[in-house]
């Protein structure tokens, strides 16, 4: 699947416990949802869920794993208000028929990262951050590198000093 493991033990227990609270909740799995705990590694099999309410967890709490809660919208309006009033916004994704449509839409993303069409496409160039409670600062790109940097201002006036 060209999906690794989660990366510790804490939050793969994380992803789990989302998983389970989905299924105990009765959403409807459209693909994996069964992680085998005595396997080796840290690993989750991709999972879609079909359409879980906007109060789910899988919706709501950020889960760092190959879940991915599939949401109905009738609208762009209804969509794009959805994902912003989400306290979190580190990244997301909009997948369309029309790229130029899905650039205008991205564009309206409170989202420190937004990828159309394509998802986790990370350049050392581009800085990568979150906004809201996903975070601040950036790492890579110009404004990665800043946030290593401390800035100082200094003035100085060249007219001469009266005696």
């Amino acid at each position: 699947t060209g999906v690794g493991p989660i990366q510790n033990k804490k939050q793969f227990d994380r992803v789990v416990e989302l998983i389970e609270d989905a299924k105990d909740n009765g959403y409807k799995f459209l693909l994996g949802g069964n992680v085998d705990p005595s396997g080796t590694g840290y690993f989750v099999p991709l999972t879609i869920i079909d359409n879980p309410p906007e109060d789910a967890r899988i919706v709501a709490e950020e889960q760092f794993g190959p879940v991915m809660p599939l949401m109905k919208f009738s609208t762009e309006e209804e969509v794009i208000a959805r994902a912003n009033a989400s306290e979190y916004g580190l990244a997301g994704a909009v997948w369309t028929g029309n790229p130029d449509k899905g650039v205008e839409i991205a564009e309206q993303l409170e989202t420190g990262t937004v990828w159309v069409n394509e998802y986790l496409h990370l350049s050392p160039f581009a800085p990568f951050g979150g906004h809201k409670q996903s975070g601040f600062g950036a790492e890579y790109g110009k404004e990665g590198l800043k946030e290593f940097t401390y800035s100082q201002v200094i003035t100085v006036k060249k007219d001469k000093i009266p005696a």
